[in-house]
Parts: C-alpha cells; structure tokens; sequence
C-alpha cells in the first residue's frame, strides 16, 4: 500500500505475484489503475513521499540500498532528453554510463549456454551477439540498438524539443528504450512503451525484446495501452491491474478462461487485451455476459480479485511468495549487474556529452560573448582616459563607478547559468535516477568546461576597458584585476547553478537569483558603505562576494603609486587611501590576495553545494488528479445522460457539411543541413508527393502509414498549419478555392501534443475555446449546454473542475490531456475535423469512448480525418474510409475499407506477393505490416505505382472532379471579416481567461509576494532612517543607492520571475491563433493588464514598508510621488520582460538580452555616474533610459525642496538641491517631462510586445526529423 503524505490513498492494494525470468509479462491497466506506481515499486524507484508496505524480491533478496542499481531499470511513459543531442548520441551515451562493454562477457556465456536456441531467434539478433564476443565496442551496441527499434534514418537527427526542430514523438518514445537497452538490467520495467508508435513499430520491439529475454534469462514487464493480438501473443504472462488491485496475473492463454469462469466470454473478432481492460468496467461488462440476461449482475473489482486469489491463483505462485522455491544462484545473478565502469570513465563521457552540449549551443556562448563585448565598449567609451584625471576624491569616484561595473557586468553574465541548468536538470535527474549519473560528474564537467568560456570573457573584458580607461598602467596590475574579474565570474556562475539546482523550476530559480543578486549588491558596500550600515548588520557586509571583488579591485588601482597626491582627510594622507577609507573600503594591500581566496573560496563551496543538492534533492513532485470511487460511480450515471442527450442532438449547434478536394499535392522544405553534410546535393526535401484524395461529410477517414510516411504533414499542410516550406497544388472546400482566414472558422485541429494552459480548469478551459470560436448569435445558456454535452460525450464531466496542469509533471495524466484536447475542438463545432493521433496515450477503453465520440461528430453531417498509428480492429473498422500512406509521403491506397475491412484486403491480397492476411488478424496491423519498405523491397514493387495504374484511383478522380466543382445554387463560404466574436469580446474573453490563470498560479503569486516582502524588509533594515538626516555627501549617496536599487532590482526581479510563465503562454498562443479564436491585439492588451493589480499590490507592499522605514518625509504629496514612480517602474520593466520573450526564441535568448539592456540602464542611471559626467556622446542614452528618468523623478521628489548645507570633500559646503544639480543633473525644469517619458516608454514597450508576439514565430512546423 502507498499512502500520501496527507490523506491516505491506497495506489496499490494487496498485489501479490511472482514474475518469472526468461518471460515477457503484459501489464493491463486502464490509466489510473496504478500501473506506473506499481512498475516503480517493482523497480525501487518510488518517490519518497509514497509509502511501501510490503517487499520486493529479487531471487528471494529483498530490494534495499546494498541491491545493485543496474540490476533493473524502469523506463518511464516520459520522453526526457536533451534537444541539442542526436539520436545516436543519445543512447551511446547511455550505453558509455551503464558499462555496456561488460555485457559481452554475459552475451558469450549465453551463446555457450543456448546454442540450440540462437538457431530460431532473429538472424540480425544472432550476428549481433556473434559479433559483440569478438570485442566489437560500445558502437556496435549503439548502432543495432538504433537498427532494431528503426532508429536508423533518424539517427543523426538532433532529438528537438517543443521550439527546435527534431524527431517525431514515437521516435522519442523509441530513442527513451534505447537508452535502457544497452544497458546491464536484468529486469526491465517499461511503462506504456507503445505510445506514439505504429503498431508494427510497437511488434519488432516488443519481438525483440521477447528475443532477448529468452536468451538472455531477462525478467520483463511491459505495460501497453492498446497491444494488437499479434503483439500480445509474444507475451508469456499478463498482470491485469485495475484500481490498484490484481485481477489477474498468469498465463496469457489462460486468461480468457479465468473471465469464462466467471461468466464472461471474448467475441471473436474482439481483441483479447481490450476485453482484459473493458470486461471489468461498469459501462462495458454486460456487453461480455454470456449467462442469461436476466440474471446479470455488475462484477465488481474487488470480487473479480477475491475470485483470482482464492481459487485460481496457481500453486507454484503460491508457493513463490512462501519462498520455497531454490534461490542458489540468486547471488549470483544479481552481483553479474553490477557496473564495473569507473569514475574516469564516468566522468570522461560526461566531459565529452558537455563539450558537444556547448558545441551545439553555440548561438548563446557567442551572444554572451558579443554581449560582454559591447558593453566593454560602452563602458571604455563612458569613461574614456581622456576625460579621466586622478588627482581628486572626484576624480577617483569616477573610477570607483567603473570598477563597480565591472563587477557587476562579470556577475550579469553569469545569470544565465540559472536558464541553462534548469533546462538541463528534467534529463539529469531522470539519468540520475535510471544510468546513475552522479552529480559531481555532472558539475565536474560543467565547470571544467566553464573555465575557458571565463577565461575568454573576462579576458575580453580587461582587454577592452583597461588601457583605454586607463586604469594604472603597470602590467601585473592588469594580470590582478583579470585575476579578481575572474575569480567574481567563477563565483557568479557557481552561485547561479547552485540556486538553480535548489530552485529546480524556472520561477522559482529567477526568484532566487533575482533575490540573491539584490542581497549581495546592497551588501556589496558601493550602493551603501560598510560605515553606513547599522553594527548588527556587518555580518552581511562580510558575507557578499561583492564585498571582496570590490575590495580587490579597489586596493589594485588606488593603492598606485599615481594615486599617492596629498589628501588630508579622515586620517588619510593620500586620494587613493582617502577614497578607499571614504568608502569603507580596506586599505592594505595584504587584503587584495585574501578577497582573491575568498572568492575562489565561494566558487568552491558553492560548486560542492550544488553537488550535493544534485545528488539529493528531487525532482518537483508530480502530483496527478486523484479520483475516488464515489465519484467514478457519479460519473458512470453522469456518462449515460451525456451519451443519451447526445444521441438526441437536444443542444446540436447549426453547422454547414463540406467536402475538402486536394489534387496534386506536393511539399517541399529546404534541404536540412545536416543531410547536407553527407553529400545530398539538391537543395529542397519533397516530403508530400502527389497527394490526391477527397474528405466527407459524414465519412469518418482514417489516415495512416509507417512513421515517417507524412501522416501528420499531411494534415498540416491541409489544415493550413505549416509555418514553412514550399505548398503545389490545389485545396478546395465545397468546390470553392481554401482561403485560410474562412477554413479556421469553420475548421477544428487536435493536435498529437496535447498543448493547453497549465493553470486553468478543464471547464474554464472549454469556456474559453467555445465563447471564442463559437458564433456570436449563440447565447450563453446554449454555450453551457453544449459544453456540458462534449464533456459528457468524452468523459471529462468528473474532471470538470481538475486544474490542466504541466504535461508529465502535475494536473492531468496523458489520457485525460488528450480528450481534453478534442473536447476543446468540438465546443466549436467545426465542419471539419482534423485529429492527429486521437488515441495515442489512451488505453484501449478511454481509445473506444473517443472513437464513440467521434462516430457520433462525423453522424451529424461533420468531415472527420484522423491519424492513427495503432488502432484495434474495432476501432479501425469503426472508419468508413482509409487513406493509406508509405514512407516518402506517397498515397498507396484511397478507398472505402469495407464490411470487416474487406475491400481493403481484397485490394492489397490482388497485388502478387503480398502476404495474405491470417485468420483473426487485425486488418490495420496487417496492412502496416505489408506496406513496409522492407516488404515492398522483398516482393518487389512499388505500391504508390500500382495505385496511380488502379482502376481505384481512376475512381478517385473521377471523384475529386466532381466534388471539386461547386454545387448548384450554392455560393463559397462567407464570413464577416475577422473573428467570431468583435475585438471588446476577444479582449474580455482573453482577460478573463487571463484572471484564472492568474489567481491559480500560487507559485508564480506566492514567489513574487513573498520576494517583494523580502526585498522591502532588506531594504528598510539596511537603509534605515538614512533619509531622515543628510550631513554629508556620504549621506545623499546612500539615499541615491536606496532609490537606485528601488529603481532597478524590484523591476528586475519582476521581468525574471514574468518571463517563463509569458513563455509558457506562447506554445498555447501559436496553437490558439491558428485556430482563429482572437487577434494577436486582444491577447497582447489581456497579458499586460492582468499585471496591472499584482503590480499595485507589490507596490503598495514596498511602499509601505520601505518609506517609513527609511525616513523620508511623511507628507501626502510626497509619498504619492515615491509611490507614482514605483507603480511605472514596475510597468516598464514587466513590459520590458514580455516583450524580450516576445522577441528570442528561447528562455536563455530571452535572459540573456534581458542583462544586456539592464546593464546599460545600470550604467546610464545616473547612480554609478552623473548625468553631468557623462560624455557628451553618451548623454543622449540617459534620456533614453527609463531607469534613469525613475532615479530622477524619486531624488527629485524627495530630496528636491531641501536646502540644508552638506560637506563634500575638497570642495565647499553645498546645499542638498545644488548637489543634486551640479553633480547628478537633477532640475526641477525636468520633472514633469520624466513623468510624460515614463508614460511613452510603457506605451512603446507594449506596442513593440505586440507588434513581435503577432509577427514573430519561433514554432516551426515543417520538418521534423522524419516524415511524421
């Protein structure tokens, strides 16, 4: 039993069993029976929060932490790899972390042992082993692991991921088994391996798999959702778990007749592992009755298992679980899977995956460092040597202000180390947890590959700012401030990753980073002296990093000999030690090589820190939609209304039935480079190739094919979804021209990925999709209605108020993703209906109830195609039409299917060779099978040629040239222009979904809260009462650092934590826009304004902490102002933050141009110089930095009207106004201009944000890897 660690909930109840080597066993469950939790408890890998009661043996060993990690390997339903890595890459990796080269041992004492039985299994199996004794390598491995799960034209293709081009999803699927195949398991745990795979795809693995546990005396388990009978047969034993308990475990041809016994029987056409899942099902259970009618009564769960192990439970299993059974070579077995790969190894292919990593993210290291580089230049250039002196405290203060900068600048670009190690960590904790992959290999190679990237850009950083700053001209002093550079880089980088690995999300990272970055800086001692700050906060003095690089850079230049002119002042009798002592700063040069240790010494401790929190803190818990047995029973009851309403058409919505007509279609794209490389001469791929055919009303299609034959592309270029390459041909609807803007009025897409936003309700969800694409005439009760039918009609009734939730990590599972993404296609009630994979993740029941739904759609009049990879023969001849397609997207059958699919056979048993089909066998699975070009070579023809020379498709012709032709009395589809609903509709409807969004996402809420309660305390202990006083320069310097961080940090941390959740809203943004449900202008206003009372409440938050506490005037007007500049700061930089996401294509782009532009706002603020000495060149950039006008707008307000005299070393005793004139520029002629510039800015930043969100597109749909 698992429990919670809340309220108790029984996953798996009682499950008792022995599952035996050299045995493949058949895992059947519908989804949220508890097969994952099960198959993880068998492989030791459950998450610390369940709770196991019970034990787990291997060979009568119970499983512990002394059982040898490779012994078993669990293979999740979750594809995790990294995108910048090929296929072939991928899993020699793998195979170099699990020690593969030890296997061969094991493969040559099973050829010695089993030489009869190599004579029957696969001859590609056979030469394998033979070759692998011979010491043939790890490549070899690789390179058949690849060949049998047909990997091989794939593997040089990078894996990709949701915005980079790359493999299909039942490539990834076949690239995860790899990955595990190579290694030294003996058991293998595999869950729901067959989804996105055809189901011959799914048959050779499955056989192989099969071939290699016989052989080798491998234990497996294998949970599938829909096994075709030919897959099922190569199964020994089936474990039929339903509702957390086993229903039955035993003999595949047994089980059948367990269900007879209790008064159930399998049709003939039925296929048995649907009927395992269906039979105990209250919908479907009656459906197998064979007693008499009359006398049915509903199995229940817990009977049928009462019934398995009371009576029918085997004695030899029995006496498994007594342990009676020998165990002498238990020890044995289970010490052959230990891994005998070294440390050095270990680490060498970590190196080696981390310096192709940085090859192939190449784009990011050359922005960081054409970033690094320009603002080199900048500052060089903003404090150039000619307007340098260093003869007074004024002078030294302008070096002081660069010096800062860069360290600042060095810290700046280590931020991005937080984007890259996020992204990194979903694979690693999974190698964590499968290959072993230790975290210090992992940190080891990460930092030994960070050095020279340090290297080169600190380097360029002193190269290009020393001389031409003209710093002290001593060339050891050049080496020890690219020393000190350095050193602050390292550190930098080394805090990022580590916050990064504890934060673990993107969110909570950037909160993290952002918060420590505020910390170190005001604990720095420029923004506030160490002489400023209150006695029992010294300790944070000496704990920032910030601190020690300052202090070292510092002591370098102004402890030079240059800097030795006489000064009086504060017991200092040079500028340079004046300066240093003006600033609270050390003034012995002993100090410079300890602040160097120190920050070594940071760099070290928090690389080890990360390590350990690598190697001991998970992965963010995944929490799934629970749902209890009362509320299953409501949803039965709830199901036969919905079924009943729906077959009555009481809520149908008015809709038009139309044909779609494409005539010679072709597709090309531009030749991939990387197919370039191998010699391919002709610059455009052909992925389509004169593609004919016709779709419906009231004709349900299927397309299908092998993977790679360009199913999906296919219905992408129909659908008007490609974001690229070349389009011939001809599409008509209803006989009229496609024109896209109309088509996505009346058309519907179900995407393969089930893309939706992660924070609304499935309800809210369905809202939102039908007030958008439904007709405007249509009221908000019909609305309701019919989004109460489709929920009932695809079972999401229940789960009406489940929070969507993050594919793979929370909210809904697989299959509740997927009928929620047709579900969200049908409340449009479109004309036509294009499907990508409807069933793929669905277990054969929740597969029945989709097809049932869509049966229904296509009998009320609507066009239906969808792409199926491996539907049952039920399912499959539950279509009328079957549009068949082979690998080079080349049609070679479009017809009717038949009574039991039989126009179909009887078209392909005519061609000569082709294999009949066998008694019983699935029709879908057969025609897969021939229709390989591994078949199609061995018989010798080519069936596209042979059904361009049929009388079929010359009836296809004739058809599309009918249909493609207008109807009389009929006119082309018009629409008033634009969208369904009026642009005041859009916006309320986007803004509306943007509030539920909001007000559920508690991370993102709690995270930007709390850190400004944080920050606000920080602030208003370390500044505290500064402004209630103001003596001497010292004193105004202070009160310009609190309102130079106010300014600047708070915004920052807003535009870092914003950015993941706007680019999370971006996948779902491209989806929706291309379903017409809005202009680009309505979801742009909805995303900014929804900011607006999250901002006033941080606002409100700060204010009311910070300005009491620092002792600004308490007056009305003025805490307006504070208040004022506060609120338009925060919509600037949120501004800024969506726009950048808007304008990169990624999150690291995004980050990284982000440092850029705050940097120069950094610089140009009128903090780290003044307005008034800044060049004259650069001038112009502090009136077009917005930073800047917040500086100025709260000095002024605050500080503007006091006239009380203030010391300033070397020169006369001022008033406060007239510093803020002669040295910060600051005059009351331009306050109410800044607030005007404050209000252009925002106007601007929102403008910009929607002119990229509506014109630029980082999705790209065109190739991706193979054919799909």
């Amino acid at each position: 039993m698992c429990t919670t660690r809340k309220k108790p909930i029984k996953i798996i109840n009682g499950a008792s069993g022995t599952i035996r080597p050299s045995r493949m066993t058949l895992l059947l469950g519908a989804p949220g029976s508890g097969k994952t939790t099960f198959l993880k408890a068998l492989a030791g890998k459950l998450d610390s929060s369940l709770k196991l009661k019970g034990k787990v043996m291997y060979n009568g060993e119970e499983v512990n932490s002394s059982t040898p990690q490779y012994l078993h390997a669990y293979i999740s339903q979750y594809d995790l790899h990294h995108a910048e890595m090929t296929v072939r890459e991928t899993i020699d990796f793998s195979s170099k972390m699990l020690g593969t080269n030890n296997e061969f041992e094991m493969l040559g004492e099973a050829i010695r042992r089993k030489k009869g039985v190599i004579n029957k299994v696969d001859q590609d199996l056979d030469s394998f082993i033979k070759a692998t004794t011979f010491g043939e390598g790890s490549n070899l491995t690789t390179n058949y692991i690849i060949k049998i799960l047909g990997l091989s034209e794939c593997a040089d293709t990078l894996v990709g991921d949701e915005m980079r081009r790359g493999i299909s999803g039942g490539q990834k699927k076949r690239a995860t088994i790899g990955e595990m195949l190579v290694g030294l398991a003996r058991c293998f745990f595999m869950d729901d391996i067959s989804t996105g795979l055809d189901s011959s795809t799914t048959y050779e693995i499955v056989k192989f798999l099969q071939q290699m546990a016989h052989l080798m005396d491998l234990t497996v388990v294998i949970s599938l959702l829909q096994p075709p009978p030919e897959t099922l047969e190569l199964f020994d034993d089936i474990i039929l778990l339903c509702e957390g308990q086993i229903v039955y475990h035993g003999p595949r041809e047994n089980a059948t007749g367990f269900f007879e016994i209790m008064g159930f029987k399998c049709p003939s056409r039925k296929n048995v592992a649907d009927f395992l899942q269906e039979v105990t099902s209250k919908m479907d259970q009656k459906q197998y009755w064979i007693g008499d009618e009359n006398k049915y009564q509903y199995r229940s769960i817990e009977k049928f298992a009462e019934s398995f192990h009371s009576s029918y439970l085997p004695r030899t299993a029995k006496d498994d679980l007594c342990g009676t059974n020998n165990t002498g070579k238990r020890k044995e077995i289970i010490t052959s899977a230990t891994r005998r790969i070294s440390r050095w190894n270990i680490f060498k292919a970590c190196f080696s995956r981390e310096v192709l990593l940085l090859k192939r993210n190449s784009p990011l290291h050359i922005f960081k460092t054409v970033q690094i580089t320009v603002m080199a230049l900048v500052i060089s250039t903003v404090f150039l040597r000619t307007n340098m002196n260093h003869k007074t405290v004024l002078d030294a203060n302008k070096y002081m202000g660069s010096l800062f900068m860069a360290v600042v600048i060095v810290n700046f670009n280590g931020m991005t180390e937080i984007g890259m190690t996020i992204k990194r960590l979903p694979t690693f904790y999974k190698q964590r947890e499968l290959l072993a992959l230790p975290g210090w290999a992992l940190l080891s190679s990460v930092f030994l590959i960070s050095l020279p990237m340090s290297l080169l850009e600190t380097g360029l950083w002193t190269s290009l700012t020393y001389y031409v700053i003209g710093y002290a001209p001593s060339f050891l002093r050049f080496i020890q401030q690219f020393l000190v550079l350095f050193a602050m880089h390292q550190m930098s980088m080394g805090l990022y990753r580590f916050l990064a690995a504890i934060g673990r999300t993107q969110v909570m990272a950037n909160m993290l980073g952002t918060a420590a970055l505020i910390a170190i800086y005001i604990f720095g001692g420029f923004v506030i002296s160490k002489n400023n700050l209150q006695p029992w906060l010294q300790w944070g003095y000496w704990t920032s990093p910030f601190t020690y690089a300052q202090n070292a850079v510092a002591l370098n230049e102004f402890l030079d000999e240059r800097w030795a002119s006489e000064f009086y002042y504060a017991n200092a009798k040079t500028v340079g030690e004046a300066i240093l002592k003006i600033r609270g700063l050390l003034t012995e040069w002993h100090w410079y090589w300890i602040c160097v240790g120190i920050l070594f010494g940071f760099s070290l401790v928090l690389n080890i820190l990360t390590i350990f929190a690598l190697e001991f803190m998970n992965s963010p818990h995944k929490h799934q939609v629970n749902i209890d047995s009362t509320k299953t029973k409501t949803e039965c009851k709830k199901q036969k209304v919905g079924t009943r309403n729906a077959s009555t058409g009481q809520v149908a919505l008015p809709f038009q039935p139309l044909s779609l007509v494409f005539d010679h279609i072709n597709y090309f794209v531009d030749m991939p480079k990387e197919m370039m490389k191998y010699g391919v001469t002709e610059k455009k791929l052909q992925l389509l190739q004169d593609v004919s055919g016709v779709f419906r009303p009231g004709v349900l299609t299927a397309l299908m094919g092998i993977t790679g034959a360009g199913k999906t592309t296919l219905l992408d270029v129909l659908a008007g979804r490609k974001t690229g390459g070349y389009i011939e041909g001809t599409i008509r609807i209803a006989g009229y021209p496609k024109k896209q803007d109309t088509f996505s009025r009346i058309s519907g897409y179900c995407e393969q990925s089930d893309i939706h936003s992660p924070n609304l309700t499935v309800h809210e969800s369905l809202q939102f999709s039908a007030w958008l694409r439904l007709p405007s005439n249509v009221n908000s009760r019909q609305r309701d209605m019919f989004i109460d039918e489709v929920m009932d009609l695809v079972e999401l009734t229940g789960l009406k108020n489940a929070m969507v939730g993050i594919a793979g990590a929370t909210g809904l599972s697989a299959e509740q993703r997927k009928r929620l993404t047709i579900a969200v296609e049908l409340v449009a009630s479109p004309s036509i209906i294009f499907m990508d994979e409807p069933t793929t993740g669905l277990d054969a029941r929740a597969a029945a109830i989709v097809m049932r739904t869509v049966r229904k759609t296509v009998d009320t009049g609507r066009t239906v195609v969808c792409t199926i990879h491996q539907p049952s023969i039920g399912i499959f001849e539950s279509f009328d039409e079957l549009l068949l397609m082979k690998r080079g997207g080349q049609i070679i059958y479009s017809g009717s299917l038949g009574p039991l699919s039989s126009n179909m056979i009887k078209y392909f048993e005519a061609i000569p060779g082709v294999p009949r089909i066998k008694e019983g066998q699935n029709p879908a699975a057969w025609v897969l099978d021939i229709s390989s070009h591994i078949t199609e070579y061995v018989i010798g023809v080519d069936y596209a040629e042979i059904y361009r020379s049929s009388s079929l498709y010359r009836e296809n012709m004739l058809l599309i040239e009918e249909l493609g032709q207008p109807a009389p009395n009929t006119v082309d589809l018009h629409f008033p222009p634009g969208y369904w609903q009026n642009f005041r509709a859009q916006c309320m409807a986007c803004l509306w979904k943007q509030r539920c969004a909001y007000w559920k996402n508690s991370e993102h809420n709690v995270v930007r809260f709390l850190n400004t309660f944080a920050v606000s305390i920080m602030f208003g202990i370390v500044f505290w009462k500064i402004g209630s006083t103001i003596k001497r320069e010292q004193d105004v310097f202070n009160i310009l650092g609190v309102v130079y961080g106010s300014a600047l940090f708070l915004g920052f941390m807003n535009c870092s934590i914003l950015q993941p959740v706007v680019a999370m809203e971006r996948v779902v943004l491209y989806r929706e826009k291309a379903a017409g449900m809005y202009c680009t202008l309505a979801y742009a206003i909805a995303q900014m304004a929804i900011e607006l009372p999250y901002m006033l409440v941080q606002v409100l938050i700060f204010a009311s902490i910070v300005y009491p506490m620092i002792g600004f005037e308490m007056t009305a007007v003025k805490f307006f102002w504070f208040v004022l500049y506060m609120v338009l700061s925060f919509m600037y930089y949120t501004l800024y933050g969506m726009m950048t996401v808007a304008l990169t294509p990624n999150l690291e782009i995004a980050a990284g141009l982000s440092f850029l532009i705050f940097i120069f706002w950094n610089v140009f603020s009128g903090f780290i110089i003044g307005r008034e000495l800044i060049p004259i060149w650069w001038r112009w950039v502090y009136w077009a930095n917005p930073a800047a006008w917040t500086v100025y707008g709260l000095m002024f307000s605050q500080l503007g009207d006091r006239t009380e005299l203030i010391r300033v070393p070397g020169q006369p005793d001022q008033t406060v106004r007239e510093f803020l004139e002669g040295y910060l520029g600051l005059e009351n002629r331009y306050f109410n201009l800044v607030t005007c510039l404050h209000l252009a800015i925002i106007a601007l930043f929102a403008f910009l944000f929607f002119i990229f969100i509506k014109h630029l597109k980082f999705q790209r749909r065109y190739l991706t890897g193979l054919l799909l």
